[in-house]
This record gives C-alpha cells, structure tokens and sequence, in this order.
C-alpha cells in the first residue's frame, strides 16, 4: 500500500527529518530531483533527445526544480530554466542548489512574460511544474495564473512535483487555473489531494519515491494516513484454496433481496457472488418472484419466502430467512428488498439477529436512517455499502454534499462497522481507523446494479476467507479491476453492470489455486 498525508503532515515528514534526525535539506532536495529525473526516465519522458522546460517558484519545490535542471544537463539533455522569483528572493537549501545549477551553466532566467518565454512553454517537449507545491493557500497570485495557462495550452506532457500547481487543500480541491500533469512525481509520501476528484484528474499518472525520509516518520506526525491499494497488495499466494475443496466448505452466501420490479438487484448479486467463487449461493426472494431468479441463474438456491400484498418480504418470513441465515458463512441484506414498512421493520429485526458476517446494501441502508443504532448492537462483523446518496441520509448530511472519508470514518468508528463508501474513488474505512482508498475502477461502473454486484462480490469473499485481514479490502479493488477488464472490451459508455459480473473470472483468474 501507498501512503498518503494530508500537506500539513508532509510537511511535518520533512521537518522531523531535517530537526530531529540531521538529515540536511540540501541532502533531501538533491534526493528529490535525482529521483524525479529518475521517474521521468523510466516513464519516457526522456527518450529521443528531449527539450526539457523547468519551471520554478519559491520554497522547496523551486529547490527540486533547480537540482532536476541540473541533473537534467548532466545527462545531456536539453534543459532551459525558468524561474518564478529572482535569485535574491531564493533562500536555504534552494539557494545553495540554485548556485550550483548556475555554475554548471545551465540557462536560467526570470520571468518577464516575454514573447520568447511564452514560445518556449509552447515549444518544449517536456515542461516540469516545480511552480507552487503543498504550501499554496488562497486564490492564485500572477503569474502564477497566467504561467499556469500557458503550460496547460502547450501540447508538451507536463511533470508536476509533489503536486501539480494550482492543487489546494486535502480533499481535491483545486485553484482555476491548475496544472493539467500528465505524471505527478510525489516525495516521500503521497498528498491526500491527489486521490480525489477534481485534482485526481488533474493528476495524471502519480508515482511516490523515496527521499531518504526517516523509516520511523509515520509515528511523529499527526493526522489520518490514507493507504491507496493497488494489484501488487494482493499476491496471488493470498487467496489459495485447498486440493480437496467442495461446494460446502467453498463458502456459502445467503443473499436476501427483492421486490417487484427490482428482482435484476438480486440476481446481479446472486451472480456475482458465484462468479467470485462461493461455493453455494441462496437467494431469498418473496414467493410470487422466485420463479424469475430459477429462470435467469441456474446455479442459484432460491427460496420463496411469505410475502405482503404488495409482493415484498412479510414479517412472516422472519424464521425462515433467520434459518438461511444460520446456514450460511455470509449474509447479504438489501438489494432490490423495497421500502414497504412491514419489510423495513423486518430489516431491522434481521440486523438485530443475524450472527454471520454482514453487507447491508441498498434499500436495509434506508431501514437503519432513523435508527444507525442499531449497527452498534451486533456481534458479528458488519460491512455497509452505501453510495454517497445513501450515505448522505445515514449521517443526516445536506442534501447535494459530497461525503467524504473523514465522515465515513468517524461513521464507522462510532457505530463500529465497516464502511465502503462508494464513489470515485470508493474508500473503505475501518472501525479500527484505517482509511483504504482504491485505485480501481472508471466511470463506466456509474450505471444502475454495479452496487449489487460488489455486494455479492464482497459476501463471496468474505465467506471463502473470512480471516484474511485484507479481503474486504480485495473485494472493493477486485470489483474495479473486473470493471476495468470489461471496459477494455466494452468502453465506458456501453458497460453495464452484468458486465462486471462476466469479467469477475478474468479479474480473478490468477487467484485460488492450490497452495503450494
């Protein structure tokens, strides 16, 4: 996993290494740009011989620029420098690097926004936004601005270090203009802006490397840590599954779900349940819909249960679906299941009561509104999956914000439930505290019954391993990269959620073999 800090704890990061531990400012910068160029290469940002503009401003993030113009003409390329602020306004470790650049004749000039300097940003091959960093507050000052414009204007990929300019604050918020990157080269540590939309998008590709910061620096810094999980976090030796498997200890998932007009919920949970590797799949549907779920998935147990006038699950259903429940190593509660109150009162008893591990999805979230209390009387491990909709009328949030981790965090904390909070991107967070982002996933999955299918998806895995810390975690990113893999076929345009369940076996294809 990466790690990602809010700018204040970078900046904290860097102080502690600097004040406490001796590590020198100039070491830490010179480490910056040597890596940059570093990542720039392995990129191809460097190939065939390229016109590489730097762009400079004040503080550290100049200092970097200055020491990747140097390294840059060390190497012979081609490298023009311009800076933000005249030499006498440079101070610290960036003067010192800014000497050096100097000395090894590098052209450096300040800008004047001459014609020529606003032709060589639109004809640079590469362009490197060492402009602003984590310190900018407040509106964008010229020439900041305009710089900013022309580089975005310029057909030349942009490099942006630590973040891309323009970048403001620790929940993606950003300045207009902001740097367009196209990679975005971060020191030490990720910056909490960069996961979420609309600097995300601003972004580009982000990479983090290492500066030499102190291994210890995560325990002298404050603030919530947010980890960004990705393919190389779950090896495929994770999730392995013995020679002599059968379809009972291959994990069993009861799935509640559905209403008229909703029963597609519960079958595209049902599905994705078995395409993730569930043994054995229930769904428990109200009598007079049962016969569609055995019509469209052959391999679902489908149980008709008692039913209300208006054909959703009767009160009357309680000991049975409490039987199918004891049954199972997993529980799905909600898809499609409707808001008749008889049925809501019986979400809540089944909350109450059921003792397996839980995902409460969909329309059991609109039971819990007045009474998230309830959460907080279970036993068993409980997963709620709402989207931000959903999740906006669980906190009592104004109708049209965006929730964001920190309310998904202190939500789970309080009622001591995991929440997957999903959205783009989706984040998991733990009553533990732990905040886990996602890499996975395109807008293509922004169509009706994807949620459903990540119910299943989740309830599948938790009951073929229930003790593998990270497998809620897996289930979030296995349902993006199953996306992902479709989108390649399909496009964004054309997916739909059944989609996602037919590419589950290509997303999961390298997982479940024999351990070895």
């Amino acid at each position: 996993m990466q790690s990602f800090l809010s700018m204040a704890a970078n900046r904290a990061v860097d102080e502690y290494a600097i004040n406490s531990c001796g590590i020198s400012g100039v070491e830490l910068m010179r480490n910056a740009g040597l890596s940059a160029v570093d990542s720039m290469a392995h990129y191809g940002y460097l190939t065939d011989a390229p016109s590489v503009l730097v762009l400079t401003g004040h503080g550290n993030n100049g200092g970097d620029g200055y020491v990747i113009a140097s390294t840059l003409a060390k190497r012979g390329i081609s490298v023009i420098l311009i800076s933000v602020v005249e030499e006498i306004k440079i101070s610290g470790a960036a003067l010192l690097h800014f000497k050096t650049l100097k000395k090894e004749g590098v052209i450096v000039q300040v800008w004047k926004n001459t014609l020529e300097q606003r032709g060589q940003i639109q004809e640079a091959d590469v362009i490197v936004d060492a402009l602003l960093g984590t310190g900018i507050s407040g509106d964008l000052r010229l020439p900041y601005a305009d710089i900013i414009q022309l580089c975005n204007h310029s057909s030349a990929p942009i490099v942006s270090i630590d973040i891309p300019s323009g970048v403001s604050g620790d929940l993606g918020m950003v300045l207009e203009p902001c740097i367009q990157a196209a990679l975005t080269i971060s020191m030490g540590f990720g910056k909490q802006g960069c996961l979420f939309e609309p600097a995300r998008s601003h972004c580009g590709k982000t990479v983090i490397v290492d500066i030499g910061f102190p291994e210890d620096s995560l325990t002298h810094i404050e603030g919530q840590e947010l980890a960004l999980i990705d393919s190389d976090d779950f090896p495929t030796g994770l999730l392995t599954r013995p020679i002599d498997t059968h379809k009972y200890s291959a994990g069993k998932v009861y799935i509640i779900a559905g209403s008229p007009g909703f029963t597609g919920a519960a079958l595209l949970s049902a599905k994705a349940a078995l395409r993730s590797g569930a043994g054995l799949v229930r769904l428990a549907l109200p009598k007079s819909l049962g016969i569609i779920a055995e019509m469209n998935s052959l391999e679902t147990i489908v149980d008709y249960l008692p039913e209300t006038a208006a054909q959703s699950f009767s009160r009357e259903a309680l000991a049975a679906l409490e039987s199918g429940c004891q049954w199972a190593d997993s529980v799905v509660l909600g898809p499609g299941i409707g808001r008749n109150s008889e049925t809501q009162s019986l979400v809540i008893e089944l909350i109450k009561t059921i003792d397996k591990p839980l995902v409460i999805d969909a329309d059991a979230l609109f039971s819990i509104v007045n009474n998230p209390q309830v959460l907080q009387s279970r036993q068993a491990p409980t997963l709620i999956t709402p989207h931000g909709g959903e999740f906006n009328r669980l906190i009592a949030a104004g109708h049209g914000n965006s929730p964001n981790w920190q309310d998904a965090l202190k939500f789970a904390i309080e009622n001591q439930v995991c929440v997957l909070l999903k959205g783009a991107p989706s984040i998991l967070a733990y009553p533990s505290g732990e905040v886990i982002v996602n890499s996975s996933g395109n807008p293509g999955m922004a169509t009706a019954g994807s949620g459903d299918v990540l119910s299943g998806i989740c309830a599948s895995l938790w009951a073929q391993w229930p003790d593998v810390q990270a497998i809620l975690n897996f289930a979030m990113y296995i349902h993006g990269r199953a996306a992902d893999t479709a989108k390649a076929e399909k496009g964004v345009l054309g997916l739909i959620a059944g989609d996602i369940v037919e590419f589950l076996p290509n997303a999961l294809k390298e997982y479940g073999g024999i351990p070895t």
